[in-house]
C-alpha cells in the first residue's frame, strides 16, 4: 500500500489515519463483492431462482440451460463465500469478471439505466471483480495465510 504524505493532504493530520486504514481497502472491497453475490446465488441454488435465470441461456441457444443457471448460482453463492473469507480469491474474481461481462454485454446491453433493467450494476460489479483479481485476497484473507497464492 502507498504511504500517504501528510504534506499532500488538505488536512495533514489525517495522514496517520489514512495510512493505518489503507491496508483494509482490499479486504473491504473483496468482502463487499462477496456479500453482494451470496444472496443472488442462494436463490439460484437453494430456492427456485435458477429456472428464471435459465431463460438467458435458452436465449443464447446453449444446451442444458438449467445446469448453466445452477452453475452461476454455485459461483455466486460459494464463490461469494470464498471472496468473503479470501480463499482462492483470484480464480473466483476472474470467474465473476467473466460472468459480469456476459451479463452486461450479452443479456443487458444496450440498456444502461437501472430503471430500464440496465447494465450499470453488472459493469460496476465486473470492475470491482477486476480490482479484486489484481489485488488478490489481501493481508486479511485465507489466501494471506498460504505460502503461495494463485
Amino acid at each position: 500500500m502507498q504511504n500517504i504524505e501528510a504534506k499532500r493532504l488538505v488536512f495533514p493530520g489525517l495522514a496517520g489515519l489514512y495510512n493505518s486504514l489503507a491496508p483494509l481497502a482490499p479486504t473491504l472491497v473483496r468482502v463487499s463483492l462477496g456479500l453482494i453475490l451470496i444472496p443472488h446465488g442462494y436463490g439460484k441454488v437453494f430456492l427456485n431462482d435458477a429456472a428464471g435465470a435459465s431463460r438467458n441461456f435458452v436465449n443464447f441457444g446453449w444446451a442444458f440451460p438449467l445446469a448453466w443457471a445452477y452453475a452461476i448460482g454455485v459461483l455466486e453463492f460459494f464463490g461469494g463465500l470464498m471472496l468473503v473469507f479470501g480463499l482462492l480469491t483470484r480464480p473466483v474474481a476472474l470467474a465473476v469478471t467473466i460472468q459480469m461481462a456476459v451479463i452486461s454485454f450479452a443479456v443487458l446491453y444496450p440498456n444502461w439505466g437501472w430503471t430500464q433493467r440496465g447494465m450499470e450494476f453488472a459493469v460496476f460489479m465486473g470492475l470491482i471483480a477486476i480490482s479484486v483479481l489484481m489485488a488478490g485476497g489481501g493481508r486479511y484473507s485465507l489466501d494471506g495465510l498460504l505460502r503461495k497464492e494463485l
